[in-house]
């Protein structure tokens, strides 16, 4: 949900993807972009120097930095071997060996900097992770805004997933995807609560009306809802179900119960999935003939599919036979995947870094969605240190595995080169992708039974409040990069070196692909993230930043100190009033306002208001009931700033509230 529009000058830009198509060379390409670069950033901030806070200035000038460091660098090579020439012809051996020393280091930092396998690897850092310093532009209706969700009472503490290693599932396994494992009242109810908070409405219809607005709003300028014969699609994470029949399933796509080979796997949790499409039906009144889930690039188990299908037996249940063509996915009740026509991801890296992916056809259901809700697990990744919603569509591409897509990850293990900042990131790629990221509508992080690796089993968590029992929660946000952010912090904290050998997501540069994400000032030396190579270039996709502590898991929307990510603890909300500040209910929107304000109470207490201005002076005052909502007519007061003073039981919180005329 990403306003999609070129920064670049448009010029520039064709320049760019012609030197891209025609596979260019990399050095006369850098010459050439360099120099046109500079010199349009010359002719528009001489004149006027504030130019250079605009946009397509801040997209211009690092292509302008690089060119000047670069002419320096070579500059400076070229005289020092001149001097050290002429040193040594004149026998002043000690000059001489100076210059020649200077001119190598010279020649040195232009080859590390601008040689075409350069990639900026000399910013190499050390893999800490900053609390509270925002990067890039918050999205969502309430912009940054995670919620996060926890109910130990959804998922079965006694769970153990061990199985009884007959080959089924049956009566004597104890997997967490099972019924007796999962509370569907208390997943339903968890989803119910983080859609209100996520979109600041009083119940799910208008809960789930406000995101799909949102979405239009952002995407075509049409404040509207959901209109009919639009295609939802659900992506979930269905990595294990791979391989000959007889391993991991069977011809009816029936689940193995051999723990050994994954059978267990964390992967997305089928109650979760259930309380979705109940949601999209029952209270957003979708067709079901509308929505269509899956993990294109593999199948759905049996178990899964039975239970979704016996509630909701028209929604379109993705089979994919290309892959297993031993399959007759459509005897099995499964809608068949198809592929694109042509190519329609192009990878900036442009064979750099992943020498066997220029370019990939994607799942058609990309083309045909309007609406995509990313369903991902929340997972550590021995490849990828992490593996989130971005990641999650490695399962969209159409070929087996998506392997040769692994190389553009961090990948400490087997390429330690890769570790660090400022490197080719291919989930950077996925973020900016028009028919990927693009279309979400909702980004749902399954934390109900996580797991450390791609096809680890789930694991207790011990760090707090978990304190050795399941993780038991679920995010939620429309920014693709702040609920990756918190996630990140989530997986670090519990997976270090007590927990996993290499401590995957504390590895420097797990998190470079969400830098980048945020702000295009941290993209690598020679890429320009394009991956539809159609020129508009997008310079932030949301705001990244970490926590100030894994105790208190505050960011600064939180605390008052910034416009980086807002966390709102969703299961917090209803706690002892005496314990809980009104900010952690109070709901004021939108903010700034023309005209009227809206103001939610979304606690089980009654709360006071009153709007002040700048000189103390009170010009609204009333009440508001529990769960209630009430609109304020703002149209008499004048354009300025006021004061909104919420209290209740003897506290109270103090917002601030802009009236635009």
């Amino acid at each position: 949900m990403i306003p999609r529009s070129p920064i670049l000058p448009a010029k520039l830009q064709k320049l760019i993807r012609a030197m891209k198509s025609s596979r260019f060379p990399y050095t006369l390409s850098f010459i050439i972009v360099g120099l046109l670069s500079t010199l349009w950033f010359l002719i528009r901030v001489i004149p006027k120097p504030s130019r250079a806070a605009y946009p397509c200035m801040q997209a211009t000038a690092p292509f302008m930095s690089a060119f000047v460091l670069w002419l320096i660098s070579l500059g400076g090579g070229l005289l020092a071997v001149k001097r050290s020439l002429n040193a040594f012809k004149n026998a002043k051996y000690l000059s001489g060996l100076f210059f020649f020393l200077l001119s190598m280091g010279a020649w040195g930092l232009f080859h590390t900097l601008y040689s075409e396998k350069g990639m900026a690897r000399e910013r190499l850092q050390s893999g800490q992770f900053p609390p509270n310093e925002p990067i890039g532009s918050a999205q969502g209706i309430f912009p940054g805004r995670v919620v996060w969700m926890w109910d130990e009472n959804a998922t079965n503490e006694n769970c153990s997933n061990t199985s009884n290693g007959n080959g089924i599932i049956d009566d004597g396994d104890d997997a967490w995807f099972m019924d007796h494992n999962n509370n569907y009242d208390a997943i339903d109810s968890m989803l119910g609560k983080s859609m209100r908070a996520l979109t600041g409405a009083s119940n799910l219809p208008l809960a789930w009306e406000a995101l799909f607005t949102y979405f239009n709003t952002v995407n075509d300028g049409d404040a509207r809802s959901y209109r009919e014969n639009e295609k939802i699609f659900i992506k979930v994470n269905a990595t294990s179900l791979h391989g000959e029949p007889g391993i991991r399933y069977y011809n009816d796509l029936s689940r193995n119960d051999d723990t050994d080979v994954n059978g267990f796997a964390a992967e997305t949790n089928p109650y979760l999935v259930l309380a979705v499409l109940r949601q999209l039906v029952e209270e957003a009144g979708i067709p079901e003939n509308m929505i269509y889930v899956g993990d294109p690039a593999r199948n759905i188990y049996k178990e899964f599919y039975d239970l979704w299908h016996a509630d909701f037996p028209e929604i379109n249940y993705l089979g994919n036979e290309l892959l297993h063509p031993e399959l007759d996915v459509e005897a099995l009740g499964r809608t068949p995947v198809a592929v694109s026509e042509g190519k329609l991801v192009f990878w900036s890296d442009e064979g750099e870094v992943m020498q066997s992916a220029i370019d990939d056809e994607l799942f058609s259901i990309f083309e045909e969605m309007d609406y995509l809700i990313n369903i991902p697990t929340l997972k550590a990744h021995s490849t990828a240190g992490i593996t989130l919603a971005a990641k999650n569509h490695f399962g969209s591409f159409t070929r087996q595995w998506a392997m040769h897509l692994h190389t553009g990850l961090f990948d400490g293990v087997d390429d330690p080169q890769r570790l660090g900042y400022g490197l080719y990131r291919v989930q950077t790629d996925i973020m900016m992708h028009k028919l990927l990221s693009g279309k979400n509508l909702l980004i749902l992080v399954d934390g109900l039974y996580p797991g450390e690796d791609a096809l680890g089993v789930p694991e207790k968590w011990n760090m707090p409040p978990f304190e050795n029992n399941w993780c038991s929660s679920i995010f939620a946000s429309s920014d693709p990069v702040a609920i990756e952010s918190v996630c990140h912090d989530f997986l670090r904290t519990e997976y270090n070196e007590q927990t996993i050998a290499e401590s995957r997501p504390n590895w420097p540069g797990v998190d470079d692909y969400l830098h980048q994400a945020a702000s295009s000032d941290n993209w690598p030396d020679g890429i320009i993230y394009d991956p539809e190579d159609d020129g508009i270039i997008i310079t932030s996709l949301g705001v990244h930043e970490h926590w100030n502590d894994s105790l208190h898991k505050e960011y600064t929307r939180n605390l008052g100190t910034g416009n980086g990510i807002d966390l709102v603890k969703v299961h917090q909300i209803n706690t002892v009033i005496n314990n809980l500040n009104p900010k952690d209910f109070i709901v004021v929107y939108p903010n700034p306002t023309h005209y009227n304000v809206f103001l939610r109470n979304d606690s089980d207490h009654s709360l006071d208001f009153k709007l002040f201005d700048n000189n103390g002076n009170m010009h609204l005052s009333g009440d508001l009931k529990a769960r209630q909502e009430r609109t304020l007519d703002l149209r008499k007061l004048p354009m300025d700033m006021y004061y909104l003073n919420v209290s209740t039981n003897n506290r109270s919180y103090v917002k601030k509230l802009i009236i635009l005329k």
